[in-house]
Formats: structure tokens, sequence, C-alpha cells
């Protein structure tokens, strides 16, 4: 307890070690940018890769942490739930995973679509251009549509 409530002043490190880690999850989860996101990426596949089952032997005890925390807490599924996409230049944002345009994945909405898409794991940015002030969409696909 605090010492003004007649307690000795320590904190709760459990609570505290929590706090920590779920700053750390938001600023994966955020814009922000950095070397040490970059690295996460590459390695493990950012935040997004935190909701997978098992821990994996050779993730770091640090990464093994966060997707502790993930999980235990139930703080992955409300993160996943309320997270909200502002579009940006699209390089952050998959276009068929994330839930950028309606509350569900396109990939969830448009199943069909998504098996014959060629560009799975593409990224909003990565699938059009800007010409003239308007955005012109090149998707791509496996075959002709009828």
């Amino acid at each position: 307890m605090p010492r003004k409530f007649g307690g000795l002043g320590v904190i709760n490190v459990r609570l505290f070690n929590l706090a920590l880690l779920g700053k750390w999850i938001w600023r994966l989860g955020s814009t922000e940018r950095g070397l040490w996101k970059e690295i996460l990426a590459s390695k493990y596949g950012g935040w997004r890769r935190l909701g997978e089952e098992g821990k994996g032997r050779r993730c770091s005890l640090w990464w093994k942490d966060l997707k502790e925390v993930w999980f235990s807490e139930g703080w992955g599924r409300s993160f996943a739930d309320d997270f909200k996409w502002n579009i940006g230049e699209g390089k952050d944002i998959l276009f068929w995973e994330d839930r950028w345009l309606n509350d569900e994945s396109l990939k969830s909405s448009f199943p069909r679509l998504f098996s014959i898409s060629s560009s799975k794991n593409a990224k909003v940015s990565e699938l059009g251009y800007w010409s003239n002030g308007e955005w012109v969409w090149q998707l791509s696909w496996r075959r002709p549509f009828f």
C-alpha cells in the first residue's frame, strides 16, 4: 500500500511488469517507428504474430513474455478487436488481413476473392498508386474472372 495509507510504499512488481509489457504491445501496434520494432517485425512478424499459439523454442525471453501477457491477461483479444487502423500511406496495413475498411477483414468479407488473389500478403500501398489525385487499384489474380 502507499505510505499515505499506512503501507511501505513498495509497488506491486507483477502489476508494474504487466503494465510495461502492455505498453510494449501497444507500441508494437502503433505507428511509432524504431529499430527495435523493425527487428521484431523481421524476426517474429510483428504484433500480428503475438496471437499465434505456442511460445517457440528460439524466441527471446522478452517475446515469450509478450506472448504470455497477450494470452493470459486477455489483452490480445481486446487489443485486436478494438484496434482501428489509420490508413495513412498504407505501408503497415495488410490489405486482406487487417480490418482497415470495415469491422472485419477483407479476407473474411470476400473469401472467394481472397482465394484467387495472387497478392495475399500485400500491404495496401503495394496494390495501387496515385494518379491525378485519385487512387488507382492494381489487384492481381491467379486466374481471370468469367
